[in-house]
């Protein structure tokens, strides 16, 4: 059997997709999660059913990843482990052919039966290594990963156009179907939120005289100018503009934050139903053009629109997101900030980058010799079946390997159960949910990008990095909207008191006590740092 057999076919010519998403594709985060797909099986088994077996689901935000590349990757890495098992099959199936034609001896047909296995097992982690040493390492001088993914029949055009158009969000919706909205953004670290009154800038100050009655003067009556009327429409474009322009496109060269996105999009949640009794066939989704003209309506199936600044950092591993919305009620305005965090790859996914340049004869035996005690590790563990009841946690750390071999390659769960959407049971009398209309969720829970995040940084700088973009855009964000408040007369020291606490953060309640009661502050921490 020749190694190529087991090779994913080259790389066919993808079709004609996004510019963001092509820039994507070229990302560490992309290289990285679709060497993924080679190394951890359950990481694999996961991404293909997202976005390929669950393809009625939204795909989540693109969050500085290309979603198709992984996904052609994992289907590649798929098909080399089902080919392995056909060719073992088939050659065994012709070994007990030839055994039973006698043709073949028996004793040498035993021991041939019991190498193809292994056999097949060995070529297609030669194969692997080598797609991960040349198709995956990090790009250099002599080549590397440029972006490009296999082609494989189960990954159409249809399919591509549908996942690149529901990733990026161009139509300005995205469809959530958890709890939280901001899908595929990763964890949140911080969020606040303000009220702040819409009075007038003052224009004078007229001291009042001292009464005749000898009782001490009145306070200061302030004459205010008349507020600039502004929609919520007009703080949000002009703070995205804003945004924008002081951070990348105006700012010198060397302070620009190029991995700075400015987005405004509408979250709804994705429930389709069918009416039997009318005829109607599933809903389609709403487009931003279908959304009413109530602004933040309160409604379980309400859109609602806000501010996301996104900023890509260590080559889009890290993503620090800000998620920010205004509302108007009751002439206040109403402030919301969510901060969420993308944290690094997983530590698994970086051994790509520690491979050797190529693959020599000295791999070759050290890749037969592991083969070699991965076969006695599993026999080991099929002698001792009854040990498999025992939890782990009640057995030897050195034990494991040898009764469960599969342990260490069980798949990651540390945000894979909101894939799972539970339904609430149904309580009712009489138990009438039999009879309401068909309905399914829709939308995305969790995105690929969130299945491999790790528990806890890499490396030191990630976490300061991950701070420092935060605050930089909240800083930004609280002069932009005192600038638009300014230009549309507003009385700016509601605004300022409650900015000082917000930069100040955890320490403001302590600072200012209770001066500022439209001001709310949550923080919590993010992913920990390495144990």
């Amino acid at each position: 059997m020749a190694t190529e057999e087991l090779a994913p076919r080259p790389p066919g010519p993808p079709p004609q997709r996004p510019p963001k998403q092509r820039e994507y594709a070229r990302s560490r985060a992309t290289r990285l999660l679709s060497a993924g797909s080679y190394l951890d099986p359950g990481y694999r088994k996961a991404v293909i059913r997202e976005l390929l077996d669950n393809r009625f689901r939204v795909v989540a935000p693109s969050f500085g990843y290309d979603a198709v590349s992984v996904l052609a990757h994992a289907l590649a890495a798929r098909r080399l482990h089902r080919v392995q098992w056909a060719a073992a099959a088939g050659t065994a199936a012709a070994v007990l052919l030839l055994m039973s034609t006698g043709v073949l001896n028996g004793s040498l047909g035993v021991l041939v039966l019991l190498w193809l296995p292994w056999a097949a097992a060995y070529l297609r982690r030669i194969v692997t290594l080598h797609i991960l040493m040349t198709r995956l390492r990090e790009t250099g001088p002599d080549g590397g990963f440029d972006g490009a993914c296999p082609s494989h029949e189960k990954l159409p055009v249809g399919l591509v156009h549908k996942i690149d158009q529901e990733q990026a969000s161009r139509s300005g919706m995205v469809f959530y179907g958890g709890y939280r909205p901001f899908v595929g953004a990763g964890l949140p670290v911080r969020d606040w939120s303000s009220a702040q009154l819409l009075l007038g800038a003052p224009k004078t100050r007229i001291m009042a005289r001292k009464s005749e009655n000898g009782l001490p003067p009145d306070l200061d009556t302030v004459e205010r100018r008349q507020v600039v009327p502004f929609t919520v429409r007009d703080i949000t474009s002009q703070v995205a503009a804003r945004m924008n322009a002081d951070l990348r496109d105006e700012a010198r060269p060397d302070e620009r934050i190029h991995g700075l996105t400015v987005e405004r999009r509408h979250y709804a949640t994705a429930i389709r139903s069918n009416d039997r009794s009318t005829g109607t066939a599933w809903s389609e989704l709403p487009g931003v053009d279908d959304l009413p003209g109530i602004h933040w309506r309160e409604d379980y199936d309400a859109a609602r629109e806000y501010l996301c600044v996104r900023v890509g950092s260590w080559d889009e591993e890290l993503v620090t997101s800000m998620f920010v919305g205004f509302d108007i009620r009751g002439n206040t305005l109403h402030t919301e900030f969510y901060t969420y965090v993308l944290g690094p790859l997983v530590k698994d996914f970086h051994l790509v980058d520690q491979l050797p340049a190529a693959i020599d004869g000295r791999l070759a035996v050290r890749v037969a010799w592991d083969m070699s005690m991965t076969a006695i590790r599993w026999s080991v563990a099929l002698s001792l079946w009854p040990l498999w009841l025992i939890p782990v946690r009640f057995l030897p750390a050195w034990t494991v390997p040898w009764v469960r071999p599969w342990h260490a390659r069980r798949a990651r769960r540390v945000m894979a159960e909101l894939l799972q959407a539970d339904q609430a049971p149904d309580t009712s009398e009489f138990a009438l949910g039999r009879y309401v209309n068909p309905w399914f969720n829709c939308g995305a829970v969790a995105s690929v990008r969130e299945l491999a995040t790790s528990e806890a940084y890499h490396h030191f700088f990630q976490h300061a990095d991950a701070t420092k973009y935060m605050e930089i855009v909240e800083r930004r964000l609280l002069q932009n909207i005192r600038a638009f408040l300014d230009d549309h007369d507003v009385d700016l020291a509601e605004h300022d008191r409650a900015q000082t606490n917000i930069l100040l953060g955890d320490n403001s309640q302590n600072v200012f006590g209770g001066q500022n009661s439209g001001f709310t502050y949550n923080y919590q921490p993010p992913i920990s740092r390495p144990s």
